[in-house]
Order: structure tokens, then sequence, then C-alpha cells
């Protein structure tokens, strides 16, 4: 079983390939990993930040790949640097047969990260098209759908508008994490063809970069394994929450992310 990552590198602090890549080899998924973009840190709590798209790079080495045989049972992407480089992966997502998950990465807190521009949105609307599960964030869904104006808290009739603006977009599948809701707390309102569930968790007032890097891994590498969707996005869940608990509690700076030690036990234990 082998899947491919598509997820930029941060030298320093937890996100991305080094929150992806060790999730899905404890939960025992051979993974390739081409590297979107090289960057000095993660893009929230620092400034001035080395950044280079890896364009060239990507479908070079996806095409060596290729050529010695490799077959892949997932895709996965993450933060991608450029529309350039959407429009490369998209070519790639078309020749791939296996599952695809789009992570809609571009922004939170209601903005867009001060890497990217609403250009870049527009041709990540494209590649969302092409995927069967998608995982923005409440901002990111915002953005997709249009609806944005502003952080909010929202009730079951903005849930069920979001999922449909989303859902008609292509993908199957899918989850807007971080949602804050009005009943309370905050919420992943996941969507399976015509059925919408939510998973609603206490709001701890504190986010990590990362954890849904940490989220979406989980969930890849559980429907890679071929279990069920709710199921996994509710072990996706649980994992994500138990992460930003702990980094809470230990009083973690939030700019290095998401602590991968207190949760890679559980993640293991899911592959047995």
């Amino acid at each position: 079983m082998a899947v491919l990552a598509l997820h930029d590198l941060s030298c320093y602090s937890k996100s991305s390939i080094t929150v992806v890549l060790p999730v899905l080899e404890a939960l025992g998924i051979e993974t390739a990993v081409i590297p979107t973009a090289i960057l000095s840190t993660q893009t929230d709590g620092f400034s001035d930040i080395y950044t280079e798209d890896r364009e060239n790079e990507l479908v070079a080495i996806y095409g060596k790949l290729k050529e010695i045989g490799t077959e892949f049972e997932g895709v996965y992407t993450g933060y991608i640097a450029t529309t350039s480089e959407i429009d490369a992966i998209r070519s790639i997502l078309s020749k791939e047969s296996g599952l695809k998950l789009v992570d809609p990465v571009m922004g939170d807190g209601g903005e867009l990260y001060q890497t990217l521009t609403r250009e870049h949105a527009e041709h990540m609307m494209r590649l969302v098209r092409g995927a069967d599960v998608i995982t923005p964030n409440f901002t990111e869904a915002m953005i997709l759908t249009g609806l944005e104006d502003g952080i909010r808290k929202v009730g079951q009739r903005d849930i069920y508008d979001l999922v449909s603006v989303l859902r008609s977009m292509g993908p199957e599948k899918g989850v807007i994490t971080s949602v804050p809701l009005i009943a309370g707390g905050l919420g992943n309102i996941a969507w399976s063809d015509d059925e919408i569930r939510m998973f609603q968790y206490d709001d701890l007032g504190v986010s990590y970069p990362g954890s849904g890097d940490l989220f979406a891994s989980v969930l890849f590498g559980l429907l890679v394994r071929n279990e069920s969707f709710f199921g996994s996005v509710s072990h996706a869940t649980g994992i994500a929450t138990s992460a930003i608990a702990y980094a809470k509690e230990s009083g973690r700076d939030r700019k290095l992310g998401i602590t991968l030690k207190p949760v890679m036990g559980e993640i293991r234990r899911r592959a047995l």
C-alpha cells in the first residue's frame, strides 16, 4: 500500500510534511512525498518568511516515480505555493485512480495566509472539483463558497448552505473543520453524499498550526485503509483535539505548531 503526499516542507515548526509523513507511516502506509514548496517556517505567527515553490521538481519527481512503476492507492494534497503549481497538481490528480483528498490550505481566522492571493483561491476551486474528499477549515470553506462575511457562529441553516455549495463543486465527501457553532463550541461538519453529521468538541480558545494537517492525515490514512467515512472523521477529530489540548496544557508556543508525541500511540494502535 503506497500513497503520494504533495505538501510543503516547513524547515522549522511542526506542520505539513513534518506532520503528514509520521502520521501516515504510523498507520502503516508507505508514503511518497513530493514537496510543493520549501518554507523557512510555517506561515502563521512568523514574518519575513523565506518561501520557494518547487513546481519544476514536483513535475519531474512525479514523472520519475511513474517511470519506475510506482502505483498509488491515494493522493493527498495540502499547501500549494503558486497558481501554476495548482494547475500542475490538477494534471497529476487526473492521472491517478486512487482516493484523492484535497486539503485546500489557504487561510485561517478569516484571512488568507500572507503568501497567497485571491487568484490562488480561484485556482484552488478548480483543484477541489477533481477531489473525492476535501477538508477545508471554516475560513477556507467560506472562501471557496463565496459566502464569507467575516468570522461568525453558524447554525443549522448556515451549515446546510455551506455543505450544499461545496458538494455542488464535485466532492462526494468532505469535512469542514473548526466551525464555530451557535450551539456552543466548535464542530467538524462532515458529509457523505446526502448525509451530514456534526462532530462537536470544546473550544479551547487556542489553535495550533499543523492541527488541520494532523486531522486530514489521520482521515486520509484511515480512508485508504478502507475504514468507514464517518467513523474515520470521528477518530480524526478525537486525535486532533487531544493533541491541541495537550499542547495548550504544556504551554507550547503556538507558532511552533502542533506536537504529535501524545497521540502517536493511539494512531499506531489504529493500524493494528
